[in-house]
């Protein structure tokens, strides 16, 4: 027969500072995930249409360009969503918190690591960037470049492929087993890319979801003083 028993719930550790940090780390990392898979859908995407024509084309770098702003769109949308995500939880703690000076005994499961914080959105994007980071650093050294360009437009093509366009335009000819004039290594500014429209996006998520909360609440105020005069 079957244990039908309720499961146990897992107890949660006591909260301190460096637990705190952990889970909030987590929660950026968790949050990092699907933009990075967007990133990499259209990297893979712009780096097939490089195959259409030998060398490097001038169409061939605007349909790239498109299929990059695409995964950047895609980034923001769910950098907004976010943001309003973690401004409700923060609403909530806000109340828990208020609830807990004032004695009172608050039921449900609220995490503070979820609640909003203007940085939060930075950090997602930082950790969207993360593999940039990681093969954009080894794309610097002349023992490492190749393969690292490889991974490079394996999982991030968004941040090498302007790289290469350059090349390709300015410097025709070259060896490809040869240190290029121009590093690999220049792929680490486009962290910004995820960067600065995760953490703007973020942030503006937060804002609309604040105005609306504003505004529900000023409409509430007005039914409940027009039912009161009518009473």
């Amino acid at each position: 027969m079957l244990n039908e028993g309720p499961k146990k719930q897992k107890v949660r550790k006591p909260d301190n500072a460096w637990r705190r940090f952990l889970r909030v780390q987590k929660v950026c990392l968790l949050r990092a995930v699907t933009p990075c898979m967007m990133y990499l859908f259209m990297s893979l995407l712009a780096f097939a249409l490089q195959a259409i024509s030998d060398g490097v084309a001038v169409y061939e770098i605007v349909l790239g360009s498109l299929c990059i702003a695409g995964g950047a769109a895609f980034n923001a949308q769910l950098a907004y969503s976010y943001g309003k995500l973690h401004f409700d939880s923060y609403l909530t703690g806000c109340l828990h918190r208020q609830n807990v000076r004032m004695g009172i005994a608050s039921g449900g499961d609220h995490r503070p690591e979820q609640e909003y914080r203007p940085w939060k959105g930075f950090l997602i994007g930082f950790y969207v960037g993360l593999p940039v980071l990681i093969f954009g650093t080894l794309a610097i050294f002349r023992a490492t470049w190749a393969w690292a360009e490889v991974l490079l437009d394996m999982f991030a093509a968004w941040a090498i492929l302007p790289i290469q366009w350059h090349r390709g335009l300015k410097f025709p000819g070259e060896n490809d087993w040869a240190y290029p004039p121009v590093s690999g290594g220049w792929s680490l500014l486009s962290l910004l890319l995820p960067i600065l429209v995760t953490g703007v996006f973020y942030i503006v998520g937060a804002y609309c979801e604040k105005r609306r909360k504003q505004a529900e609440s000023r409409r509430a105020e007005e039914i409940a003083s027009v039912t009161e005069k009518k009473k």
